[in-house]
């Protein structure tokens, strides 16, 4: 797995960006990125009526307009222009074309924000996630700046060992807890007189440890695994209790887990993972 070093952060020049580029330059002063790229996407059309209205009350280019926008906020956060911010506006309100282009730059993660505000639905970040094939950042607005502890969401699917890979290397640099978990899914809730239920979670949580043992000894990860117990809840719902319970920093995910079908953009536990009452910042690994 590539190092973080090429960085795409997408902003919508709300009051959320602050928030965004504050949590992010966190991650900056210890990574130290080579390149971060601040991405504005413009939804109208180049032949909108709105655009057109818009452009004319201007005096000088909209994409203009916007870098001024966004660069008065680099100086903010940043203390001044970094030779190694860019900014890119995207207009035409053409999405896919967009994800063509940012998948085109190898960015090492993209950073997206979630408004805790009623009016932000997450739909473009959603979209964003499912589409692009970079590692993506999730963010809440209001999540803590800190890095003490990860949850590694771990599943045993092809993702899982580079799930693990990537919460080593951000606990390396960012001195975090690692916490591997696995959700012992065993389907109770369907079959409410099924016997022996201790003993079948049992066997379950020993088949998980003997799995595990095999990824931990390969990636070299010191941190027994943790498993949770089939509450009769969604896996996204244990995961993210879990995390929240423990106070967790953040969550680290693969794109699809095991169970999901082959040509699903995104898997379920994922898509549910970035749902608007999600509190926790969530990781989503992708197989590039």
């Amino acid at each position: 797995m590539k190092p973080l070093k090429n960085i795409g952060i997408f902003l919508d020049l709300s009051e959320t960006d602050e928030f965004l580029l504050n949590y992010f330059k966190k991650l900056d002063d210890v990574f130290e990125f080579d390149s971060l790229t601040l991405i504005h996407f413009v939804a109208l059309d180049s032949d909108s009526a709105d655009l057109a209205a818009l452009t004319q009350q201007l005096p000088k280019p909209l994409e203009e307009v916007l870098e001024d926008e966004v660069m008065e906020l680099v100086e903010k956060v940043f203390g001044g222009k970094k030779s190694s911010i860019h900014i890119k506006i995207a207009l035409g309100g053409k999405l896919d074309a967009l994800i063509k282009w940012v998948d085109s730059q190898t960015f090492n993660m993209l950073v997206l924000g979630k408004k805790a505000k009623e009016e932000g639905t997450g739909v473009f970040s959603s979209k964003v996630i499912r589409l692009t094939d970079s590692d993506c950042l999730f963010v809440p607005e209001g999540a803590k700046t800190e890095f003490k502890s990860i949850v590694l969401a771990l599943d045993f699917s092809d993702y899982s060992e580079k799930v693990i890979v990537r919460g080593l290397n951000l606990s390396k640099n960012l001195f975090s807890k690692l916490m591997p978990v696995h959700v012992l899914k065993a389907g109770f809730q369907y079959f409410p007189y099924f016997k022996n239920q201790e003993e079948y979670q049992k066997r379950l949580r020993t088949k998980a440890e003997a799995t595990y043992k095999k990824i931990q000894k390969k990636a070299g990860l010191d941190e027994e695994l943790i498993c949770i117990e089939d509450s009769g809840n969604h896996i996204s719902r244990s995961i993210h209790d879990f995390a929240a319970m423990q106070e967790a920093n953040l969550i680290i995910i693969g794109n699809k887990g095991i169970a999901d079908e082959d040509d699903l953009l995104i898997g379920s536990v994922a898509e549910r993972l970035i749902s608007a009452e999600r509190k926790v910042p969530l990781l989503i690994v992708k197989p590039n």
